[in-house]
């Protein structure tokens, strides 16, 4: 293929200027600098694209850096100083060579990141393989939530439109406002299982029925997720399996993971599975795999099976069975660094929620154990519910925040406003609140002293001097504050006394008058 004449061509759907012409002014401008590397950290796709095949076609070296942190020895191409490349008296012809190099860096899941070396001409001819055996032409019109800095964002946001003669919207769209105010129609959404789960929960879930396509990667695509997303859009629906070492590696289009029939793949002695195509000469991954004929199973991954007992347990089919519970919204399991046991952070759905609101965090464990205990008796013996497992944008769990989110005591976060002389503090009471597992374990409730603290701690920090001397009147507990529940506290002054309400969900649940001590 021509590839000038393909970028040549390359539109984005909400940016009007020509890509080459401005890739060729970039290019110009970086060459009298005289550099053989720069870093880039670019957020519009357009201005990515001018600085990265600019540079390509000059001959200096990208490194795509998965995150804005620099390495403080290479220069740097970011939304700050992008425009200052910008000078159109200056211009060159690109000059493209399929053997040029590019970094890229991994998500970091399972340490620190790691630079790895790309050619120009594999990411062609991933391009054009995909373009070929997914169907893409000229008519594609594509947007994702995924960055351009990382592989998958690379390949499916930039290099397939581009070789398939399609367009691409500019920016990267990761909430679903952003989202919803596009026309979908037609649309090929690349994106990830996470943003997925956040769409079809949203009120305007129905808008996505136009999509044409939804490709994405970055975790596994849930059954019941791929179940709600065909029950509102007739959207081909493309689940990627690959890595930023592998690039591509195998498809599922709904029925099972499907080797891509370029790609070669074989298990070393553990089983890990390796592979090599035409984008990648060979990679050893530490995925755990069973392969038969072009049917790709996936088991975990090699450096998630631990040792217990004698015995190898792999922690991610621990995952799997507690997700069986239908109590879990996800969930990590690992080897707690003090005890050497597995330990296990929860993030509870709604029933899970419910659950732990009329039985607690041992009502919870039970129902787990009910599952993990035929196959996997008691490996399990530490667990902490958490709000979020906090993953990243690839929707990836850093294996560096377990000891972090299982040591982390959970915070309170409350609003604060006024109104006439009425100060109020709302917050919402998450079931991962240290109080909740110290407290009534059997029915989690937030105790009546705990709710007075606050009181104190508003009543001080609005200037109220509560001292030892102070007295606490008519005061009346009307109802529990449990797990989930909404609090809102009232705290006005006059008279030398301090009064407040409490209120759960918007009904009263407690009221009185601190008298202050003289």
């Amino acid at each position: 293929m021509d590839f000038k004449k393909s970028l040549k061509a390359f539109k984005f759907v909400d940016i009007s200027k020509d890509l080459y012409e401005y890739a060729a002014t970039f290019g110009a401008n970086l060459k009298e600098k005289n550099l053989s590397e720069i870093e880039i950290y670019l957020s519009q796709s357009f201005d990515f694209c001018v600085a990265f095949f600019g540079a390509l076609g000059v001959g200096v070296k990208p490194i795509l850096l998965a995150k804005p942190i620099y390495s403080g020895d290479k220069f740097v191409i970011n939304d700050e100083n992008f425009g200052d490349f910008l000078d159109f008296s200056k211009s060159m012809e690109l000059k493209f060579d399929q053997n040029s190099t590019f970094f890229l860096q991994t998500s970091g899941s399972s340490g620190a990141s790691k630079n790895i070396q790309k050619s120009l001409g594999a990411m062609i001819d991933e391009g054009l393989f995909l373009k070929d055996e997914l169907g893409f032409n000229e008519g594609d019109k594509f947007f994702a939530s995924v960055s351009h800095q990382h592989m998958f964002g690379l390949t499916f946001k930039i290099f397939l439109p581009l070789i398939s003669g399609a367009k691409a919207v500019s920016k990267e769209l990761n909430y679903p406002e952003a989202i919803f105010e596009l026309d979908l129609t037609n649309l090929s959404f690349v994106t990830s299982p996470v943003l997925l789960q956040t769409l079809v929960s949203s009120p305007r879930a129905a808008e996505i029925s136009g999509l044409k396509n939804i490709i994405c990667a970055g975790s596994a695509l849930k059954s019941e997720l791929r179940a709600k997303i065909e029950s509102l859009s007739s959207a081909r629906i493309i689940e990627i399996y690959g890595s930023t070492e592998t690039g591509i590696v195998a498809r599922n289009l709904g029925d099972e993971l499907l080797l891509f029939s370029k790609v070669k793949a074989a298990l070393n002695e553990d089983e890990a599975l390796n592979v090599s195509s035409p984008w990648c000469e060979f990679f050893q991954t530490s995925d755990w795999a069973q392969i038969d004929g072009s049917r790709l199973t996936l088991k975990g991954r090699i450096d998630r099976i631990v040792k217990l007992n004698d015995k190898r347990v792999n922690l991610i089919s621990i995952e799997n069975k507690m997700f069986e519970s239908g109590l879990i919204k996800d969930c990590y399991c690992d080897t707690h660094p003090k005890f050497k046991r597995l330990a296990a952070l929860l993030e509870l759905n709604e029933e899970g929620v419910k659950l732990f609101r009329d039985s607690g965090k041992k009502g919870v464990v039970a129902r787990l154990n009910e599952f993990l205990r035929p196959e996997f008796k008691n490996s399990v013996r530490y667990f902490k519910i958490v709000s979020s497992l906090c993953k990243n944008a690839q929707s990836k769990f850093l294996k560096a925040n377990f000891k972090l989110l299982l040591e982390k005591n959970e915070e309170l976060s409350w609003d604060k406003s006024s109104e006439e002389g009425i100060y109020k503090f709302k917050t919402k009471l998450s079931p991962a609140l240290g109080i909740f597992m110290e407290h009534f374990p059997n029915l989690p409730l937030l105790p009546g002293f705990v709710q007075l603290d606050f009181v104190f701690k508003f009543a001080r920090e609005l200037g109220a001097e509560i001292g030892d001397q102070c007295v606490v009147e008519n005061l009346k507990f009307l109802k529990f504050v449990r797990p989930n529940d909404e609090l809102c506290i009232e705290i006005s002054q006059r008279d030398e006394k301090v009064y407040f309400e409490i209120f759960c969900n918007g009904a009263k649940s407690a009221g009185g008058r601190i008298k202050l001590g003289l």
